[in-house]
């Protein structure tokens, strides 16, 4: 297990203490960004505790237990608590660096045994809103935690079969809240109150810490795609996909019984569970199983016949089955069918049908185990979601048209089929569905990949009878076919991501601070006015002050403080002494601002218009909910000063959006009128340039900046995040029988969601 030597930070009393250290190092190795992060971590923490225990005045303004001298002796000692506060997450997170993993519960006197005793009412009262408060911030950040999870145990190198004990995780920032208040505080009615109090207010940026802790380490290569993965997954998917079957046959079992009519091909039941069924009048598979050969024992190979299953090789009862299936791989009736008799509404499209339902209808009779039953409707379920992803091109959704069989054989003959991510049919779907995205843009590639795979799937369609090893060939040579594609786009490449490293270069100081003020913005609701003018004026002010006094000089970090004091100021105040600091802070921030402005050109009508827009954002931010935010009660009616109307953001904050990109993600591009797609395949080290290649090698350059404008505009828009095919047909399955399950009126297993997305914008796909 990877551990991290030596304490957290060297000099306790550094900047970093403060949260004014902004520079991400680029760190080497588990140790190095487990102690980045640990300062991160910590330095955040520390200044938000600090602005908690600072606005701590009205704490006790109702509480008739809590006496005058117990008030005075609570103001007096609050700088002792910082102190102490801040020892105590330091120690926790040195152990947890060192290797040792966190006690279940931290030790409460008022709950041993020797000390058992009644709450009075009003102890109850406050231990009931301090377990909400606890439990509003495990839920802050859900998405982001699951991801920093994930990421902490690659460091820590710990297996996935253990629970993540991830150090900045809020188990232990509650455990350094508790520890510290009753250190500090022992009276009950005094620790409790407050420690609500500062859990209460590490809530609205506990997601951002984590978003920012999930960025640093995306960026130094620690599972950078987790956020698409986890966007992509269900959340009813089991950790351990070896309970992935289990888990189906579970569902479709509770499914109401009426949706079980799928079977019966009954076309609004199959529709419901998942089937998209063709309009045929008949079931060509049905006539088909009666002229099958004869089910004898022959040789393996008949001379010009088809190979035969060998039934020593597969169990008694799957052998009939199977070798039916094998005859079908070769000579589908399905197509033969569809060329003679095309369906009502013209002409099938082959490619676009469904081919399990009809199989699993024909040989109903010959299955009498549900766990078979089970394999095939999943199979089926898969296929329905493949065959309707828009990512894939139409010839090679005709692909693995082809693939229906054989997979639906493997998955029958190996019970790893579900449990194993590395499968051979597994990633052969895969690999043929991330090659083929944006091959329909250039025929260049396009064509060669199209004959590269369509000899690989014919290889398959007729020479795999039981070895599944026959997938792992035909994985290799789609593999060699991409890398010598890669080798291209590298080549194109390059001389782009030389010029953005010298331009990062030149410009070190801007680089860092326009990554450091994205981060500070990230996850956060703010007014388009705020957003402008912190990314462009107070950037270029921290640029010109780090560039003349240095990162580690006492303007910059006053600088940094400004703008956090600025973000601050405007989030809605709901406690007296939140507003009495907001008041104390106007004048002073307002004169800061000016002067930073003043200082990089910026004043006159330009600076007057941002800061009668900040005046009305600090009225609403200390009125109640539901008041005019141009009404002063002392001044009388006031205009809201005019501002630029907000962008109809159809998607999440695209500047989020863009700062949390993977490598690896596909988008469309609207070039001239012309859809092109291209994937993201390079991000500077600062997260000022991002490279994208269409497939025949052309390059993209984009700034965040014009990317985010771009995706609010529509100009282009996220075709596919970097998920596997396989993983993004599960995901919608089990919420596609989840859902199905608690429209039949049973209990829903999980949150399901109806219609899941490929993407974050990209094209919905909706099994039935």
């Amino acid at each position: 297990m990877s551990t991290v030597d030596g304490p957290l930070l060297a000099d306790p009393h550094a900047r970093a203490d403060d949260g004014a250290v902004v520079d991400a190092p680029r760190a080497v190795g588990p140790k190095a960004l487990l102690r980045a992060c640990a300062k991160t971590f910590h330095a955040r923490a520390t200044a938000i505790a600090r602005l908690s225990i600072d606005t701590s005045n009205d704490l006790f303004e109702m509480d008739p237990l809590v006496s005058r001298d117990e008030i005075y002796a609570f103001k007096s000692r609050r700088k002792e608590w910082i102190a102490e506060f801040d020892k105590v997450l330091r120690e926790l997170l040195d152990r947890r660096l060192a290797g040792e993993r966190r006690k279940r519960r931290r030790p409460d006197a008022e709950q041993s045994p020797d000390a058992l005793r009644v709450l009075s009412d009003s102890d109850a009262n406050k231990q009931t809103a301090l377990g909400e408060a606890v439990k509003r911030l495990a839920a802050a950040a859900p998405r982001e935690l699951e991801a920093l999870d994930h990421r902490v145990s690659v460091l820590f190198d710990e297996p996935a079969s253990l629970a993540a004990d991830n150090p900045f995780a809020p188990p232990y920032l509650l455990d350094a809240i508790g520890k510290t208040c009753r250190a500090v505080y022992p009276a009950a009615h005094v620790w409790r109150p407050l420690m609500q109090r500062v859990v209460s207010d590490f809530i609205p940026s506990f997601n951002q810490i984590c978003l920012q802790l999930n960025r640093f380490l995306a960026e130094n290569g620690v599972m950078p795609e987790i956020g698409a993965v986890l966007r992509a997954r269900s959340s009813l998917r089991p950790a351990d996909d070896e309970q992935l079957m289990p888990l189906f046959s579970r569902l479709i079992n509770e499914v109401h019984p009426s949706l079980q009519a799928w079977r019966t091909l009954n076309t609004n039941a199959a529709n419901a569970a998942s089937y998209r069924l063709a309009p045929l009048k008949v079931n060509p598979y049905l006539g088909a199983a009666t002229k099958l050969p004869m089910q004898a024992p022959k040789p393996r190979v008949e001379p010009g016949g088809f190979p035969r299953i060998e039934r020593t090789a597969s169990t008694p009862e799957l052998s009939p089955l199977l070798e039916t299936l094998d005859c079908w791989q070769r000579t589908d009736p399905m197509a033969a069918h569809l060329r003679d008799n095309a369906p009502e509404g013209g002409a099938a499209d082959a490619a676009c049908v469904n081919r399990i339902p009809w199989i699993h209808a024909a040989l109903a009779d010959q299955i009498a185990d549900p766990r078979v039953r089970h394999t095939i409707d999943v199979v089926g379920f898969l296929f329905d979601y493949v065959l309707q992803d828009e990512s894939i091109p139409p010839n090679f959704r005709a692909l693995f048209d082809k693939l229906q069989v054989p997979v639906l054989k493997a998955a029958l003959i190996d019970p790893e089929f579900f449990a194993d991510k590395t499968h051979p049919a597994r990633r052969l779907m895969n690999e043929l569905a991330s090659a083929s995205v944006g091959a329909a843009d250039d025929e260049a590639y396009g064509g060669p990949l199209g004959r590269c795979a369509k000899a690989v799937v014919d290889t398959i369609g007729h020479e795999f009878v039981l070895d599944t090893q026959l997938f792992d060939g035909a994985c290799h040579n789609l593999k060699a076919f991409g890398e010598s594609r890669r080798k291209q786009a590298t080549i194109a490449l390059q001389p782009h991501i030389d010029a953005a490293l010298a331009r990062e270069a030149q410009q070190a100081d801007r680089s860092q601070v326009r990554t450091f003020v994205r981060d500070r913005l990230s996850a956060l609701d703010i007014p388009v006015d705020v957003r402008a003018f912190a990314s462009t004026v107070w950037a270029d002010y921290l640029t010109r002050t780090r560039q003349t006094l240095g990162s580690a000089s006492d303007a910059y970090a006053a600088a940094v403080q400004v703008l956090d004091d600025m973000l601050w100021s405007i989030a809605a105040k709901e406690r007296t002494g939140q507003k009495a600091r907001l008041s104390r802070m106007v004048p002073s921030l307002v004169r800061d601002l000016r002067a930073g402005a003043a200082d990089v050109g910026i004043s006159g009508e330009r600076m007057k218009r941002f800061l009668d827009a900040l005046y009305a954002l600090h009225i609403a931010a200390i009125k109640p909910p539901g008041a005019a935010v141009g009404e002063d009660a002392d001044a009388g009616p006031r205009a809201a000063p005019s501002t630029p109307p907000q962008r109809d953001e159809t998607i999440e904050n695209p500047d989020d959006v863009v700062a949390d990109l993977a490598p690896g993600t596909w988008f469309a591009f609207d070039k001239d009128g012309a859809k092109r797609q291209a994937q993201l395949c390079w991000i500077s080290p600062a997260r000022a340039t991002y490279l994208f290649a269409t497939r025949s090698a052309e390059v993209f350059a984009f700034t965040p900046e014009e990317l985010a404008w771009d995706l609010s505009a529509g100009h282009i828009a996220v075709v596919l995040e970097p998920v596997p095919l396989f993983d993004r047909a599960v995901s919608v399955t089990l919420d596609s029988l989840a859902d199905q399950k608690t429209k039949g009126g049973g209990e829903a297993a999980g949150p399901a969601a109806p219609e899941r997305t490929a993407s974050r914008t990209g094209s919905a796909v909706t099994p039935g």
